[in-house]
């Protein structure tokens, strides 16, 4: 059962937004026999953040009685916020397929590129830095022009990627190339509509909840088009990023001090969307050989090669050192469907980037899937032992190992890629914990 709860707020650098929650985490861990660190995805504000936070905790509460393994366990939980941003839907999908659905790109184009300026510092903030703002506004005058003009499309592009770091690209989800292409090719590539195969019922991409990520597929083709794309890439490696930073340099550092106050104690890391590459990121930085370490991602927002072995025959996933260092002992547990566009949606336009024609974009056969939508692909830790998210029935127990990954399709239970809160997911998340 939940015993205490914590609070940690990092900044956008990774640092501690206030030392004190630091030193009452610290001091708080006595009588706590495990830590579940939990991270929000990356559209979130404060207070959905807190919302996701409440509601899982609550079904971690209900369904605990029913796990073996947990009776008797404290758990203690810790919170963390980070600075990610939300976007409307309407800004994502314009007109959802609307016949206004241009106008409304036009309009999408201009408020993705406003947001671009914006590097908050903490979540919910709106600093504006002003080199950032120069390259935008720049950009933004660019727009009237990139209809007619082969010089205004190159420039477009070079002034987006002025505004990104180019530090966190990586082969396994397109963005090396789209900093390696020529300009001039990209921007053709992105003029491209993005065909997504949706599952019946679904309704077609207007259907997206607004938890989703920052761009999805359309089908609207021409120079505005690929302009917005080009910004929503822009803000969504630009979360990528930050995620990666965050994970890096704020939380990893913080479950050393964890694990130097109570060396003997269980941590359990669980992300969601981006907050599962947030979670990634951090274990990727422990030290090699961590004992007694678990992670579960909830509709993870990376590249579903993160994890792998030579995925092309020659790279390995960012955080294959997970793995090759064994840097987390425990299961990994990852749920993934078709019912997430959110993700399943997004990775599609990272094949666009590396030229990729792929029948199946977004799907597992894509170089270019997400996790959320796949699973770990090319990772041979995966188990087969255990592959689908179960009910929460008190006779519904896992078998879950230290050391292997599982690929839990989530289709049943998980509607959406904000839907991660319910009894099932606290079912198999316990049954995890319950190894180490």
């Amino acid at each position: 059962m939940v015993a205490t709860q914590f609070e940690i707020e990092f900044r956008k650098d990774g640092t501690v937004h206030d030392e004190n929650a630091v030193t009452a985490l610290l001091d708080g861990l006595a009588g706590v026999t495990d830590l579940l660190v939990l991270a929000h995805g990356w559209n979130n504000d404060m207070a959905d953040a807190r919302n996701l936070y409440d509601h899982l905790v609550n079904s971690i509460d209900a369904v605990a009685p029913n796990v073996p393994g947990i009776a008797g366990r404290q758990l203690g939980v810790v919170r963390v916020f980070w600075p990610s941003k939300k976007f409307a839907e309407s800004d994502l999908i314009p007109g959802g397929g609307a016949a206004s659905a241009a106008t409304e790109n036009d309009a999408a184009l201009i408020r993705a590129l406003e947001e671009l300026k914006r590097d908050p510092m903490r979540l919910g903030g709106t600093d504006v830095d002003a080199a950032r703002a120069a390259n935008v506004d720049r950009a933004i005058e660019l727009v009237g022009q990139l209809d007619a003009s082969f010089e205004a499309q190159q420039e477009f592009v070079l002034r987006i990627r002025a505004v990104l770091n180019p530090d966190e690209a990586h082969p396994d989800d397109g963005s090396r190339e789209f900093f390696e292409r020529e300009p001039d090719v990209l921007f053709d590539r992105f003029r491209e509509p993005i065909p997504v195969t949706l599952e019946a019922g679904h309704g077609g991409a207007a259907s997206l909840d607004e938890g989703g990520a920052a761009f999805f597929g359309d089908l609207l083709e021409g120079a505005q088009a690929a302009a917005r794309r080009i910004a929503n890439f822009a803000t969504y490696y630009q979360m990528k990023t930050r995620a990666g930073t965050v994970g890096q340099n704020g939380l990893a550092p913080l479950l050393v001090r964890v694990r130097d106050r109570r060396p003997d104690l269980p941590l359990h890391l669980v992300g969601h969307s981006f907050g599962g590459r947030l979670v990634t990121a951090a274990s990727a930085r422990l030290p090699a050989n961590t004992d007694r370490v678990t992670m579960t991602l909830l509709q993870a927002a990376f590249s579903h090669n993160g994890l792998s072995r030579q995925f092309d025959t020659q790279n390995d996933g960012a955080f294959r050192t997970v793995f090759d260092d064994q840097r987390i002992s425990g299961p990994i547990l990852i749920t993934h469907t078709k019912n997430d566009l959110a993700v399943g949606i997004a990775y599609p336009l990272a094949s666009r980037i590396a030229l990729d024609q792929a029948a199946a974009l977004g799907d597992a056969d894509d170089p270019y899937g997400g996790m959320g939508r796949n699973g770990a692909q090319h990772t041979p830790e995966v188990s087969v032992a255990e592959t689908e998210l179960r009910d929460d029935a008190s006779d519904s127990s896992y078998t879950f190992t230290r050391g292997s990954v599982f690929n839990l399709v989530a289709d049943r239970f998980i509607a959406d890629h904000g839907a991660v809160t319910g009894r099932q997911v606290a079912n198999a998340l316990l049954h995890a914990v319950a190894v180490e």
